[in-house]
């Protein structure tokens, strides 16, 4: 929400102008055409924004723009560099490192000069704030079972509906862009830095897979305290059992020699070593893309959506993305992953292409409210179910990896939407009925994908790329029983 708020437009007058507002020149004495050096600025709907503050106006409105690709050129960055370090030392250090700069760019913004320093803090906050997600997100898909795990998503997409329309009610109660960045974005992130350096654990699943059986034991018990239970037999033994193991270990190593050690073993073109993974990957890289550009395209509400208010725009959208949530969570509990996203990318196409043919003008704005309320659903539903449903599908080793490609694909798009933004001065529609477009082929590719729907998820390339066969549950729950048979042999020869 720091594009739309901080960078809405103000119209503006040349000082002691008789030419009107919006206009970038004056008349001198001699009647004279010359440009403006001194603008007044109007408070209507905001008293302070950025381009008020930099003068962003006048030639200078590219800055404005710039903002919105730099935040997509910084996700590209973190999601390849941020989920190759999350699969190579852990989501936990992922997580808290991008937690604190969050917070100290939050910070930053507040006492930022020059419109080049604030484009640099963008840089790095939308960097570390998609490493952030990226990480959270992994976190709870890894942490809990089957059973929850769809109940946790969807309630982190009501804390991001709830969070849009709190910082809309906060700029609107606040009309200075700087209040509304320390209340909305600078007290959450240095709360979150502070609670994940306290409280956060790392993943068991990733902690077994790296074989830190130490770090395993510790987190399990841990887990198991604190919901009051106690480790089962089995499980005990099999941990001390794994302890005891000798895994080879190198101090020496700097620590340039041990990143590359780590990344060595991240080899992501993996994922697409048959043909029937490269058409998921496809499918998933697709809908990553539809993802991002109609998600993030929303906030271009005066080119999809004209003729609404800004804070009443917003406000909707934050509060759809619950029912938006609830739809994904009856939808992918009961139907599956791949009704989930068909169903959701083919109705946000239908309300995309129709919005546009809509009258701007008298009781049909309020038709153009209710389809951005359906838009939003619809697209929420989408983008909850796809960063669930591409983690599933993706093996423990390599998934931070693989959420990390398709969403990279999204963001490479998605540094193109200013441009499509601008398409509506030649035709009004067409931004619209872009989105349209790729949301309708997101929604047909899906039939590819292999349905996740009560599967465990595999945890290495082989059992990735037989997901969905007969194979691959055999060879799952082979794999499960392996402690309990340890057991029952070691039970049996002591006997």
């Amino acid at each position: 929400m720091f594009y739309p708020i901080a960078f809405a437009e103000m119209d503006f007058m040349c000082f002691n102008s008789s030419l009107g507002i919006n206009q970038c020149f004056n008349r001198n004495g001699s009647n004279t055409t010359v440009a403006c050096s001194r603008f007044e600025y109007f408070s209507n709907v905001f008293d302070s924004t950025v381009r008020k503050d930099f003068n962003l106006i006048c030639g200078e409105e590219m800055y404005a723009d710039f903002d919105l690709s730099i935040m997509l050129i910084a996700q590209c960055f973190s999601v390849t560099l941020g989920s190759f370090l999350m699969d190579a030392f852990g989501r936990k250090p992922v997580f808290n490192f991008a937690a604190c700069v969050t917070a100290m760019c939050s910070i930053g913004y507040l006492f930022v000069p020059k419109i080049g320093l604030l484009l640099l803090l963008r840089f790095f906050d939308c960097f570390a704030l998609n490493s952030l997600v990226s990480a959270g997100f992994l976190l709870m898909i890894e942490d809990l079972s089957l059973k929850y795990s769809v109940f946790a998503t969807n309630s982190s997409s009501h804390m991001i509906g709830l969070g849009f329309s709190f910082c809309t009610l906060i700029s609107y109660l606040f009309r200075n862009w700087k209040l509304y960045v320390f209340i909305s974005m600078t007290i959450p992130a240095v709360v979150t830095a502070v609670s994940s350096l306290i409280m956060l654990d790392e993943s068991p699943r990733w902690l077994l897979q790296k074989r830190n059986f130490k770090e395993f034991e510790i987190v399990i018990n841990r887990i198991f305290n604190q919901n009051n239970k106690e480790v089962p037999k089995f499980l005990a033994e099999a941990i001390e059992k794994m302890k005891a193991e000798k895994v080879p270990k190198n101090d020496s190593l700097s620590v340039l020699a041990l990143l590359n050690d780590k990344m060595s073993n991240v080899k992501f073109w993996k994922l697409c070593g048959t043909i029937k993974t490269t058409m998921w990957m496809s499918a998933l890289a697709l809908s990553w893309i539809a993802t991002v550009v109609v998600y993030i395209g929303m906030q271009f509400g005066k080119e999809l959506f004209g003729g609404i208010q800004i804070h009443v725009y917003f406000f909707i959208n934050g509060i759809a993305e619950i029912p938006g949530a609830f739809l994904h969570l009856y939808m992918a509990k009961y139907w599956g992953r791949k009704p989930a996203n068909i169903v959701s990318y083919c109705l946000c196409t239908l309300s995309l292409t129709i919005c546009p043919f809509i009258p701007r003008d008298g009781y049909w704005i309020i038709l153009i409210y209710v389809e951005a309320v359906i838009t939003r659903i619809f697209i929420t539903s989408a983008f909850t179910n796809i960063y669930m449903w591409s983690g599933e599908i993706m093996p423990t080793n390599f998934r931070g990896v693989g959420m990390g490609l398709g969403s990279l694909c999204g963001r490479i798009v998605g540094i193109f939407l200013p441009y499509v933004k601008s398409l509506s001065k030649m035709w009004s529609p067409l931004p619209a009925l872009i989105f349209a477009w790729i949301a309708f082929s997101a929604g047909m590719s899906s039939f590819v994908l292999p349905e996740t729907r009560n599967q465990i998820s595999p945890d290495d390339i082989e059992e990735y790329q037989s997901f969905g066969t007969d194979h691959y549950r055999k060879l799952k729950q082979k794999r499960i029983n392996v402690l309990k048979t340890s057991q029952f042999i070691q039970n049996e020869t002591s006997a």
